[in-house]
């Protein structure tokens, strides 16, 4: 799996001021040449690392020997990580789902550099072209905002496209969300075809939901906003036709 490497000194200092990181037990998910590491390291009080690749994990252990640092040489998300209370990455982007996954489980408030089309679909609003079904699984868990650009000139390999700073502060209570399996079934199937109105994607994304296209069609009308187009549905709107569905 590729890593791009940061290599631009402020943009490094702006990832590490966002992620509020002093007196606080951080983790960092493919530290890589350890660019942002150095920085961590100082001001945090202590630093996990987790880095697939061994012979940087080495050089990780030999370059901060002195320091309150610990390296997992393991692959990112199967790994054992102790308690921490922050997260300050640039993960590979190809992981951007799992660390979005595995910092929601743990609620810890996060800077992360993600690939810029990622980031503008984490924080894009109802109706507009990038929201979809990976924002609303986002919201349940963080308020993501997005701080700046990172220009592809920023990395070494460069990636080819630009990235973003992208905080998330938890708020997993935002929403009251009674059955969150049932919230992200519905929401997965629904947006399957987003550009509909909700009775017609509901009929169309029955086989998602484990109904017969007569049971389906039976209750396409009675469904809260049922006449509102996929596209255009709140967190709270998704929430609404997941709870009737289990009522």
């Amino acid at each position: 799996m590729q890593q791009h490497f940061l290599q631009s000194d402020p943009i490094v200092e702006a990832l590490v001021e966002a992620g509020e990181v002093g007196e606080k037990r951080v983790l960092e998910i493919g530290a890589g040449t350890g660019n942002i590491t150095e920085l961590l390291v100082e001001k945090a009080e202590s630093v996990v690392v987790v880095e697939a690749d061994t012979g940087l994990a080495f050089g990780l252990e030999r370059r901060f020997s002195r320091q309150s640092l610990e390296v997992k040489n393991s692959v990112f998300p199967d790994v054992s990580v102790p308690d921490f209370d922050g997260c300050v990455s640039n993960p590979p982007f190809a992981l951007t789902r799992e660390v979005l996954e595995f910092l929601g489980k743990r609620q810890t408030m996060s800077a992360l550099v993600l690939q810029e089309e990622m980031a503008d679909r984490l924080v894009a609003d109802p109706g507009q072209n990038r929201y979809g079904h990976l924002t609303a699984k986002t919201l349940l868990d963080f308020v993501p905002v997005k701080l700046r650009t990172v220009p592809s000139s920023a990395f070494d390999p460069e990636p080819g496209v630009d990235a973003a700073i992208v905080k998330l502060y938890p708020n997993r209570e935002r929403f009251d969300i009674h059955d969150r399996n049932d919230f992200l079934e519905l929401s997965k199937a629904l947006f399957t075809h987003d550009r509909k109105k909700v009775r017609n994607a509901f009929v169309d994304a029955r086989h998602m939901l484990d109904l017969s296209k007569n049971e389906a069609r039976d209750i396409r009308d009675q469904l809260p906003h049922s006449d509102s187009r996929v596209k255009g549905l709140a967190v709270s709107e998704i929430a609404e036709i997941a709870e009737w569905r289990s009522t």
